[in-house]
């Protein structure tokens, strides 16, 4: 059985949730945001875009955010987003790619995206609903606060939930043993009764197809995505003292 499923929305009971400020939550997710549009810059300069130009860019990027995030900011963050053109490593780029995803799900948590839950399949939309929303150099973030509001606690906590059982189904082989498939199979029953996955053929759906039925490149996309939601709500939820101590699964 999975872990959490006989309570699913209701998991204050067994892990105390207690989401940051909106504050916090807010500038947590323009940080991230702004990490997009440093991988934006980044992407733009490897397709030979205007070298000049892309520098500007990224040096205004770097000076805004020393003083306007600087509350929020970690120092490896302060150092992706000061490193010059071209110079971004592969882990610093993966980095970047978890910050769109997180900071999507951190925006969600503050009630900004009109989506009862995270969707799959809208990855373009969602990054740039995200770049619309967050300031951007010369911008003020603090005016955002009086604008959100933090989902209620059942919500965070079912939202969680969710992102923790895609993430433990993405950490199964593609060739299942017996055991596997029936631990899969239990959970695909309950996740369905709580309403909180569609499944099919004991196991979950994404759109109209069964986990089992996609291939590699697609398991390693649920993975990734549902590591970095994981990640981002277990923050929101206080489960963490700091964004980069925070743990990705919950004893």
């Amino acid at each position: 059985m999975y872990r959490h499923f006989e309570n699913p929305t209701d998991l204050e009971e067994d892990i105390e949730i207690d989401p940051w400020p909106p504050i916090e939550l807010v500038g947590r997710a323009v940080v991230l945001a702004t990490l997009a549009r440093r991988y934006a810059i980044e992407l733009e300069f490897q397709d030979e875009g205007d070298p000049f130009d892309l520098e500007t860019q990224r040096f205004d990027l770097s000076a805004w955010s020393r003083t306007e995030l600087a509350s929020w900011l970690t120092d490896d963050e302060l150092r992706i987003i000061q490193t010059p053109n071209g110079e971004l490593s592969d882990e610093d780029a993966d980095t970047c790619e978890d910050a769109i995803v997180g900071g999507v799900t951190v925006m969600w948590a503050l009630d900004v995206l009109p989506k009862t839950q995270l969707p799959w399949g809208e990855d373009d939309q969602l990054e740039r609903a995200l770049l619309e929303w967050a300031p951007e150099p010369w911008g003020n973030v603090r005016p955002i606060v009086k604008r959100v509001r933090v989902r209620p606690v059942e919500d965070l906590a079912f939202e969680r939930e969710r992102w923790e059982l895609w993430y433990w189904r993405s950490s199964f082989p593609e060739v299942l043993d017996t055991k596997s498939r029936s631990a899969i199979a239990e959970a695909a029953v309950e996740a369905r009764d709580a309403s909180l996955l569609e499944t099919r053929d004991h196991d979950f759906l994404v759109d109209d197809r069964i986990y089992s039925e996609l291939d590699e490149l697609e398991h390693e996309a649920i993975a990734a995505t549902s590591f970095a939601r994981l990640r981002a709500l277990n923050w929101v939820c206080g489960l963490g003292k700091t964004w980069e101590s925070t743990p990705l699964l919950i004893d």
